[in-house]
């Protein structure tokens, strides 16, 4: 399958994708190389390249990566079900690399997926490594459109412009991408979720399929996790400092955002997920301020149920407990990035190249790409 796979098209492709399709990079022979597979997220079958074309430049880039291994890319419809497209990727792993050998970088949607796919003995016996980068395997709360609805009216009661700008962008928004809020609604292993909106939580696919729990495969996973600073990290700002800067906030976030900004959009929907209210009747505290726009840190790091019942991580202090937690073989955590900057290298707001991992202290910051490299060859 591999030797007939089609070289990636320059353009984007239109068509909605035929179950899982496996395309090559370039032209040169597998020879004795190992097959490298890029899995995008959610919308990547209709972009150039699926958005990997700077990954997997770079990657392409340094001879040893070159001599090991040879890149491949799938595409798939990101808007299937979870169950529908983690069994088309079971037989698109059994095809690939029956023997084993395969390695995998997942960004987003994608990792989860993966994840749900080797539960089949003979996908996970093909795959030697996988590599996550802001994947949910706990789902997010942002996909809980019920309770970050009732959040965002009771957060800014008092407020009715900001109450109807965020309420209209985060329908528009999940109105086109229903399936995030079918399948990947929080699994609310921590207790957070208020007890009215329990539903949704115990309905979707995450929570169905157990997918928090440790999986014989966990062990070939090195897991990315991200998060922004923001008006709550690594302090929280008074009231009166929250509204002399909203509209500044408005200016540099919400309005790019309906202009189609991806980074000023995840900018805005970290704060969404930081204003999610938890179960405590009127508290007003916030217990997701650390997250990249998409999935807080507790969901991305593949930590056991039992740490993240018990732990806040709320903080910057909170982070610290955060080592030994993780099912995975390694976890790293970057400080002040977004979504984005997984498979776009930039980081928001034009901050250094370098990026820290929390989790690392002794290990130097280096650009994203290179992180990637690194833990590829390791």
């Amino acid at each position: 399958m591999l030797s007939e796979a089609p070289l990636i098209p320059g353009t984007a492709l239109k068509a909605l994708p035929k179950g899982v399709e496996i395309y090559q990079f370039d032209t040169t022979a597998l020879g004795g190389r190992r097959p490298f597979l890029l899995v995008h997220g959610l919308l990547g079958e209709y972009h150039p390249r699926f958005r990997w074309q700077k990954l997997a430049d770079y990657l392409n880039r340094d001879a040893i990566f070159h001599q090991h291994y040879k890149i491949y890319l799938a595409r798939y419809d990101s808007h299937a079900s979870l169950d529908t497209i983690a069994d088309e990727f079971k037989i698109a792993f059994r095809q690939l690399a029956p023997a084993g050998g395969l390695t995998v970088v997942a960004i987003s949607l994608s990792g989860a997926i993966i994840r749900h796919a080797m539960n089949d003995p003979a996908v996970e016996k093909s795959i030697d490594k996988v590599l996550t980068l802001g994947s949910f395997f706990r789902g997010s709360p942002l996909f809980c459109s019920d309770w970050m609805q009732a959040s965002i009216h009771r957060r800014h009661r008092l407020s009715p412009f900001f109450r109807f700008d965020r309420g209209l962008g985060y329908k528009l928004y999940f109105a086109r991408h229903r399936n995030l809020n079918r399948d990947y609604a929080w699994d609310n292993v921590d207790g957070q979720m208020p007890s009215e909106f329990y539903q949704q939580s115990l309905d979707s696919a995450i929570s169905r399929g157990r997918a928090a729990e440790r999986e014989p495969g966990d062990a070939k996973f090195v897991v990315y996790a991200g998060f922004l600073r923001n008006q709550f990290v690594p302090r929280r700002h008074g009231a009166v400092r929250t509204f002399i800067v909203s509209p500044l906030t408005f200016l540099r976030t919400t309005v790019p955002t309906h202009l189609g900004a991806e980074h000023a959009a995840l900018r805005f929907l970290n704060y969404l997920i930081a204003d999610v209210l938890p179960k405590e009747p009127g508290s007003d505290a916030i217990v997701y301020p650390l997250n990249d726009g998409i999935s807080p840190v507790s969901s991305s790091l593949l930590l056991t149920n039992e740490f993240v019942s018990r732990a806040a991580l709320n903080s910057l202090d909170a982070l610290q407990s955060i080592r030994g937690h993780s099912n995975a073989r390694k976890a790293r955590l970057f400080d002040d990035i977004d979504h984005l900057t997984f498979i776009e290298e930039q980081r928001p707001r034009g901050s250094e190249t370098n990026i820290a991992d929390v989790l690392s202290p002794d290990e130097p910051a280096r650009p994203m790409f290179a992180w990637i490299l690194k833990d590829l060859l390791d």
